[in-house]
């Protein structure tokens, strides 16, 4: 699992929510089709519940993964902790992408790749998915 925790102005942080995956569209973070953002980027910070926050944190062992979840075109390392400081994604400390409101999209950091949404997920997520069911079939990817 993956705690989603918001970082404050001075420091203080505040648990948010824990789920095996986090989709991040444009500026907004969330995890069920349908649902309202979890947090929502505004310009210069991050909204949550109505109230501003520069960053935020995915603590535990995470991968981040572009494309459609059914057939992903790229999947990263395993990663400790990602995080977002402002418009800046890093992976474990390093920069690794950055956020254009303008165009609400993300551009990778040493590179011209640039993507609209990503998956942040904990590793098991795709072998669960790929397991048979007792039926045996085979559950449909995530």
């Amino acid at each position: 699992m993956i705690q989603l925790t918001l970082i404050g102005e001075h420091g203080q942080t505040v648990p948010a929510e824990c789920s095996a995956y986090f989709r991040i569209t444009g500026g907004a973070v969330w995890t069920l089709p349908g649902d309202r953002p979890l947090v929502r980027f505004t310009g210069a910070v991050w909204q949550y519940q109505g109230k501003p926050w520069p960053g935020m944190r995915f603590e535990g062992a995470c991968r981040v993964m572009f494309g459609v979840p059914c057939d992903p075109a790229d999947v990263s390392d395993l990663h400790e902790a990602i995080s977002i400081q402002g418009c800046t994604l890093f992976a474990d400390g390093v920069q690794f992408a950055r956020y254009e409101s303008s165009r609400e999209m993300w551009r990778a950091a040493f590179s011209d790749t640039w993507w609209h949404a990503f998956r942040i997920e904990s590793p098991g997520l795709r072998e669960l998915a790929a397991r048979p069911t007792l039926r045996g079939d085979v559950m449909p990817p995530l």
